[in-house]
């Protein structure tokens, strides 16, 4: 728990118990001895009702007064006049900023009104001209909220002119900025391929700097070449970023241009980056084309023998262990979601129902117009509605997981003559809406071949299975289907193997 939510916490708390002393005793104290002092009743009713508003307005009110005054203090900065004196405008913002702080709001909704304070307030900045270091800070946190064709770029490169090597976190903060142009600027290119270069510093992140130096033919080029080319050959690497690498190489004369070759020649046989990257493997095919007729041939050879041999050996690739990691993975990036995201998500619709509410009711009560009933959340029906959709969710993962499982069997039967049609299944679904939904999809992609199969369950109810095409070898469907992801048409799918009627 961080310090802000303790802080949130204890405040709220310590209001609650305020109100409750001061509030409680004198309320209690006038119906006793003022209003009704002869009476004689059990006052339990009233104090647990005094218990209920204290804790109403030390926890919601409190909130919702802060969040109705910053409100308040931003409509100040929606038209600023060019008359106001940039100091003052500049010392509201800050002021505003600071209050993002407070316990007024709980962590995760203060930094989320923090970021829109932060972007006025770098919008402001750089329209007066604001260069100073807390200007750079505010410049700083805005380009990190939205990186992508940031107006607050251009004051932040002023640190290439300090001076002196740059720190861990500038040279971070730069890479940052080069992937979000893409690489373009030259001049921070060429820096920092220096620095590294002088630093002796090759890493997965300097990597990219390193190639779009020689790619813009930098004056310290072959310099670079000199340094990471034995590096690379050392490690027999052959990535994308070796083989680019190598290709730019092949244009300075060096002892290793024989093993360059090699290694580039081979890459093309292997036909990896045919449907990954078509622009490489043209390259390397260009590399190949240029050795001589003998190592051609034994080349392809060598690597024709090697994938007969390697579709021999079968291995088991998913463990017990690795199955549950990839159902981790496919919450964390939102493919299927678990008990608890399904309980959050009605969670958070009802408190938001319940903030609409009681905010109406603190307005209207503050303003003397209106009461509004406060309606009690019903926990048991959110936990029995969020737990049937997960355990939807998990049985349909389930049998798709099964599918997949008796579809690699398939492949490991992939020796028996009787297996001659081959069809790959993009989707399965158990509601026919989807099924025929996803159909359509597909044949407005231009996608031909696609086609419905219904399966009938143990349980009475039917799977909607969609698949793509007949093919007379796996590999020409997988071809087929390496070229549908990378035009992003299907994300996954899987070979199922069928015999000839």
């Amino acid at each position: 728990m961080t310090y802000q939510t303790l802080k949130y916490i204890f405040i709220r708390i310590g209001l609650s118990f305020f109100l409750l002393v001061t509030l409680g005793f004198f309320t209690l104290y006038f119906i006793h001895e003022v209003a009704l002092p002869n009476a004689v009743f059990n006052d339990t009713l009233i104090q647990w009702l005094i218990f209920v508003v204290c804790i109403f307005f030390g926890f919601f009110a409190y909130g919702l007064i802060g969040e109705q005054r910053f409100h308040n203090a931003m409509h100040k900065f929606k038209d600023i006049p060019n008359t106001a004196d940039p100091d003052e405008v500049i010392g509201g913002f800050q002021a505003v900023l600071d209050f993002t702080y407070s316990s007024s709001f709980l962590p995760g909704h203060g930094r989320r009104l923090r970021n829109l304070v932060i972007m006025q307030f770098a919008d402001y900045l750089l329209f007066v001209g604001r260069e100073d270091d807390s200007a750079q800070k505010i410049y700083l946190k805005a380009f990190l909220l939205k990186p992508q064709n940031s107006p607050y770029r251009t004051p932040l490169l002023s640190i290439l002119g300090r001076g002196g090597d740059l720190t861990d976190e500038e040279i971070d903060l730069l890479l940052v900025i080069l992937k979000a142009e893409k690489f373009c600027d030259d001049a921070i290119i060429n820096y920092l391929a220096v620095l590294f270069l002088n630093k002796h510093l090759f890493t997965r992140k300097t990597e990219p700097i390193f190639l779009s130096a020689i790619e813009n033919d930098s004056e310290d080029s072959e310099k670079i070449v000199d340094f990471i080319l034995p590096r690379l050959l050392e490690k027999q690497r052959s990535d994308s970023f070796a083989l680019s690498f190598y290709l730019r190489a092949l244009q300075w004369e060096s002892p290793e241009v024989p093993k360059v070759r090699e290694i580039v020649a081979r890459a093309y046989c292997a036909g990896i980056w045919k449907g990954v990257d078509p622009s490489l493997h043209q390259k390397c095919e260009e590399v190949f084309q240029g050795l001589d007729f003998k190592h051609r041939d034994d080349m392809m050879r060598e690597i024709v023998d090697s994938r007969l041999s390697s579709k021999v050996k079968k291995i088991k690739l998913f463990s017990k262990d690795d199955m549950e990691q990839l159902g981790k993975i496919k919450i964390q990036l939102g493919i299927s979601k678990s008990f608890i995201g399904y309980f959050k998500d009605r969670v958070y619709d009802v408190l938001k129902f319940f903030k609409i509410q009681t905010q109406t009711f603190v307005l209207s009560f503050f303003k003397l117009r209106s009461w509004i009933i406060l309606f009690t959340i019903l926990g048991f029906f959110i936990i029995g509605l969020s737990y049937l959709e997960w355990r939807t969710e998990q049985e349909r993962a389930f049998r798709l997981e099964k599918e997949t499982e008796v579809s690699a069997l398939d492949k490991n039967a992939g020796n028996s003559k009787e297996v001659k049609i081959h069809t790959l299944q993009v989707a399965a679904f158990t509601s026919f809406k989807q099924a025929h939904g996803l159909i359509n999809s597909l044949k407005k992609k231009g996608i031909r071949g696609v086609y419905q199969v219904k399966t009938k369950r143990k349980s009475g109810e039917i799977w909607y299975k969609i698949r793509i095409g007949r093919f007379d070898s796996k590999e020409s469907a997988r071809k087929f289907a390496s070229q549908l992801i990378s035009k992003k048409s299907i994300k996954n799918y899987f070979i199922i193997s069928l015999p000839i009627n």
